[in-house]
Formats: C-alpha cells, sequence, structure tokens
C-alpha cells in the first residue's frame, strides 16, 4: 500500500510539472549569436566585422516632441557626420557632447550600433542578450516578475521583463537614464521611457524585429520602429579566425567580441592622436603632462 501510495504521488506530481514543461520545450530557442541586417542585406556573412551590421532602432519617423523634449534636444551637438535628425551640425570636435565620447554607457538600443553583433542566452527564468559593444548585458526576466515603479532608481540600460507570445518573444523595459541619447544623431528620452520590443521567430536562422517607444514627456506620440530582420551566426565577424580552433564537425566556437570604451583610448584618440586635428573634445578637463 505504501509503495502504491509514493507511486501516485509522484504521477500526480509529475502531471501537475508537466504543462510547464511541455510550454517550456515549444518554447523556440533563440540561444546564439545574431546580427540584425542593415536595410537591403540578405545573407551579410563577411569577414569584415560587423559587415552588413545594423543597430536596433527606432527609425526615422520620430513623432514631435513635447515642449520639455524640445528644450533637452536643443541640448545636443552630435557628431559631424550631418545626420539628418540632428538638432545641429557641428563638425568641430571641440563643440560635440555625444556622451560616448567620454564613456558614458551607450545605454539601450543605442548599445547595439557601431556594427555590434548580440548573443541571446535563453535560461529558465531570463533570455540574456550580450553586446559586444560595452560588452554589456540585459537581463529580460521571464520569471513573472513586474517592472519596477517610477521610484526605482534609474539604470542605463533600464529594467527589462520579458515572455512568450507562442513564436514571439515580447520584451517590455523602462526605468532608463534619461542621459543616453536614442542614437548618434542626439535623440533624446527621459526618465519616462518604455520599450516594447518582438523577436519573432521565423525559422531557426532568422527572427524579426521590432521596438516601439512611448514617453509622453518628451515625445506627444508613441515612437514606432520599422520591421528589422535579425540573422543567426555561428560565431562574430569580429573575433580572430580560428582563436578557439574549431569544433569537430569544423565549425567555429560562437563568440563575441569585446568591444569596450576605455577611457584611456578615448584620450589617445581625441587628444593625441586626433586625426583630423579638429580640437580637444575632452576641453579643459585635462591638466598638467595630460593637457596637449
Amino acid at each position: 500500500m505504501r509503495r502504491f501510495l509514493s507511486a501516485f504521488i509522484v504521477v500526480v506530481a509529475a502531471a501537475a510539472f508537466a504543462p510547464a514543461l511541455f510550454a517550456q520545450s515549444n518554447q523556440p530557442d533563440i540561444s546564439g549569436v545574431w546580427r540584425i541586417l542593415a536595410p537591403g542585406q540578405t545573407v551579410a556573412r563577411a569577414q569584415q566585422v560587423g559587415a552588413g551590421a545594423a543597430a536596433p532602432t527606432l527609425g526615422a519617423n520620430r513623432p514631435s516632441m513635447t515642449a520639455w523634449g524640445q528644450a533637452k534636444w536643443a541640448e545636443t551637438r552630435p557628431s559631424g557626420q550631418r545626420p539628418p535628425m540632428a538638432y545641429v551640425f557641428l563638425p568641430d570636435q571641440k563643440d560635440w557632447n555625444d556622451p560616448i565620447f567620454v564613456c558614458d554607457p551607450a545605454g539601450y538600443p543605442r548599445t547595439g550600433a557601431g556594427n555590434t553583433l548580440l548573443r541571446f542566452v535563453q535560461l529558465q527564468d531570463e533570455v540574456v542578450q550580450f553586446f559586444e559593444r560595452d560588452h554589456f548585458w540585459r537581463d529580460m526576466w521571464t520569471d513573472g516578475r513586474k517592472l519596477p515603479g517610477s521610484n526605482a532608481k534609474p539604470r542605463w540600460y533600464g529594467y527589462s521583463v520579458a515572455r512568450w507570445e507562442g513564436d514571439t518573444l515580447v520584451v517590455e523595459s523602462s526605468g532608463f537614464d534619461d542621459r543616453t541619447w536614442i542614437n548618434r544623431a542626439g535623440a533624446i528620452h527621459s526618465n519616462e521611457m518604455r520599450l516594447v520590443e518582438r523577436f519573432k521567430v521565423i525559422n531557426r536562422d532568422r527572427m524579426e524585429f521590432q521596438a516601439t517607444m512611448t514617453d509622453p514627456k518628451a515625445y506627444t506620440a508613441p515612437w514606432i520602429g520599422p520591421m528589422q530582420i535579425m540573422e543567426r551566426m555561428p560565431t562574430s565577424d569580429g573575433v580572430a579566425i580560428g582563436i578557439w580552433g574549431a569544433k569537430a564537425d569544423g565549425t567555429p566556437y560562437p563568440d563575441i567580441r569585446e568591444d569596450m570604451c576605455v577611457y584611456s583610448d578615448e584620450h589617445l584618440f581625441w587628444i593625441n592622436d586626433d586625426p583630423l586635428g579638429l580640437g580637444n573634445n575632452f576641453g579643459d578637463a585635462l591638466t598638467g603632462p595630460d593637457k596637449k
């Protein structure tokens, strides 16, 4: 009798747990190295770093800004590449105030820029999204927790929760530090920014990605990004070929490069190695022997 009772308990427990296991087994596995394809690219694999890659973007269909948003945007001084959405064009480096030029974190979604690739790691309670730029990651929690309230300390990359809706991973994020820019053109946001991202699995090697941003403090309407295509890679094209050897089948081990913003390197570029001779991006912040 005791043996029968024990077996019955095991069967009941397994039956209760089976739906969760079944749901998890039916979820697509997106673990691996991915790139967002640049417009017009279909197969972008190449030896150059980030060849054919694009950033996760909200696109050029920016809604009109509130008075607060206009005032904050008017303070931006993007680099001299004439981005069409910039507030002003300033060719001289000493006039630029792009936060990444002093190695502030790029934040999200901008950390995906610069021909960077990313890597997903799918775990039981979260999906982790790693980026080559800043060698940073996002925790996208799938354990049922809710986003923190407005009293939460802002983060450079915000707080994220996620859920699977069939073949689509839906990610909701909030709590962003408003010092970051959305893109190199100086698109701004406030601490009220919320992002909803949808990663729709098409097949093993392709996904569709789209992001929508709402920020009532900075914009009068949602900013809806374009549909972008993502491609799975065997490994990052920014990793030295053969550095890890190869797997038994001859394919490379997956990896992404380390692309860090290091203040001393930025100093060397902007002060000492300034290739265009356009000025001191760090202004009067450097003194003594560091000031050249």
